[in-house]
């Protein structure tokens, strides 16, 4: 019951002073990537991932968020060993900082919410980095499955799920050259491209699945046939 009367806004404080630490702790705080003028490199090489913008009374509101979080994305170069943080270069999500409701997934509940739609582009970058063979320091999928096999624009168990306070999506540049990631928009496509100075070595990814008791599946990834990561997810439809 106290829990529920302490406001939003102090749990988020509470929870980014708790993210504070345990960077300190990791040592990530003093290898956070840096606002940077690209003009210096040549980024001629890229792994490019494509995914549909499905159509959907929310869909224009998704892009405008798109629009804002790619703005502050690009701006990043990501040099070896540098840590970025989706959350540190985005920051939070508000309405004063141009973004607006959409369509998102809240404790396995769809609902409008404030920067709604963010997680196609942290599953975009979640998805190009492991295809990279980038060290992925912190990832969450989604609690919940809402699309059925037709509707799906993205293999199960290639997202990234982000919570403003409390889920980052942080990868570490383990390549020996800068990387940086662009986007382009369509009105029914986005497009990540991971570019860097030198050739990257794209890997094998697959997903398998497995359907587990109460309406759960299991999807195991794995990178050049080694198993890389498991993740669990409600079945919504």
């Amino acid at each position: 019951m106290i829990k529920k009367r302490i406001p939003v806004s102090l749990k988020i404080k509470a929870h980014l002073f708790k993210n504070f630490l345990s960077n300190v702790y990791k040592g990530y705080s003093f290898r956070f990537a840096k606002k940077a003028s690209h003009s210096e490199f040549d980024f001629n090489h890229s792994i490019e991932i494509t995914q549909e913008i499905k159509n959907t009374e929310s869909s224009k509101a998704k892009k405008l968020n798109f629009k804002t979080a790619i703005d502050s994305i690009e701006e990043y170069i990501i040099k070896p060993n540098e840590v970025f943080s989706f959350w540190g270069a985005v920051g939070n999500p508000t309405s004063k900082r141009g973004y607006v409701k959409s369509r998102s997934i809240v404790d396995g509940v769809l609902e409008e919410s404030i920067g709604g739609g963010l997680c196609q582009i942290s599953g975009l970058i979640y998805y190009s980095c492991i295809l990279a063979n980038i060290d992925v320091l912190e990832r969450y999928n989604h609690t919940a499955d809402i699309y059925t096999e037709e509707t799906r624009f993205t293999p199960l168990g290639s997202d990234a799920t982000v919570v403003y306070g409390y889920k980052d999506l942080k990868i570490r540049n383990s390549l020996k050259h800068p990387i940086v990631f662009g986007f382009s928009l369509t009105e029914t496509e986005i497009t990540i491209q991971l570019k860097s100075l030198e050739a990257i070595d794209k890997q094998r990814i697959t997903f398998k699945k497995t359907t587990l008791k109460n309406k759960k599946i299991e999807v195991l990834t794995f990178i050049n046939e080694q198993e890389y990561d498991r993740s669990v997810y409600n079945i919504l439809h």
